[in-house]
């Protein structure tokens, strides 16, 4: 059950501020990938969010004890709690997917954050990650947990379907792509797509098409020699001054700024 990733979500703010980050990748069963980091500052851990359309998991690994948070996607940069050991690891999950449990639902995850029971997504999983010794046993413990909540999932409605299509072809697109193709391309009228999408994601798909961009956005502005006109018109924005506007909004700083910061991180 491989997914042909297209978007791999990212948090800058915790590459940037965390020590020790490991990833191990995923391409299943809608999961993007694993990471396991530590934050040593003071008793209360955060960093900042910004929008990628995704859900995370993190588990905040204590000696005796694991406290367990779940996030859907932030409208713009917000502080994100991260629990108050040094420890955690997490689960991020591919833009628009992830199966989740009876007691949770998308409405309930936008733009927050949750401490629920982790062990709703397994039996005594949080035990077993707790105990485990590293970032890839973890992450097998988990995959092999969420497999069966994955494989309960009975024959997809036609609701479903449409859902599913419209979340492929907006990551694909990375964000590129109108309510008015997605009409034409499905033969539904663009209110009834935005009520479906709306009904398993808590936004738009409108939303969720600048997240996917951003996203994108996020990933060239990385690449050496690039001008920002250019990254403006291949990541599908107005112009230079619409993707640098919306760059702030996203992630709080100007995109001058995160540039140096992020040289500075390598």
């Amino acid at each position: 059950m491989k997914d042909d990733l297209t978007v791999k979500p990212m948090q800058p703010y915790i590459l940037l501020e965390a020590d020790n980050l490991y990833t191990v990748g995923s391409m299943d069963m809608g999961i993007s990938h694993f990471y396991e980091f530590e934050l040593n500052q003071d008793s209360t851990h955060k960093t900042k969010a910004v929008p990628d359309g995704s859900v995370d998991l993190l588990f905040n690994l204590g000696r005796n004890k694991v406290t367990t948070y779940i996030s859907g996607t932030v409208f713009g940069v917000k502080s994100w709690e991260l629990g108050s050991n040094d420890r955690c690891f997490g689960v991020r999950f591919q833009p628009g997917k992830g199966i989740l449990p009876d007691e949770l639902s998308m409405e309930m995850l936008v733009d927050n954050d949750l401490e629920i029971d982790g062990d709703i997504f397994g039996e005594n999983i949080t035990e077993k990650i707790l105990m485990a010794k590293d970032i890839y046993e973890r992450s097998k413990i988990f995959k092999e947990a969420y497999e069966e909540l994955v494989f309960s999932r009975i024959s997809l409605s036609d609701k479903e379907k449409i859902n599913d299509y419209l979340v492929s072809r907006i990551t694909r697109a990375k964000g590129q792509v109108t309510i008015q193709q997605l009409e034409e391309e499905t033969n539904y009228s663009a209110c009834y797509l935005r009520r479906i999408f709306k009904s398993y994601h808590g936004i738009s798909p409108k939303q969720f098409a600048q997240y996917i961009r951003f996203q994108n956005l996020l990933e060239q502005i990385n690449k050496d020699d690039i001008r920002f006109d250019d990254i403006a018109l291949e990541c599908g924005y107005y112009d230079e001054a619409h993707m640098m506007r919306e760059f702030k909004n996203y992630t709080g700083k100007t995109m001058e700024q995160y540039q140096h910061i992020m040289k500075g991180r390598i």
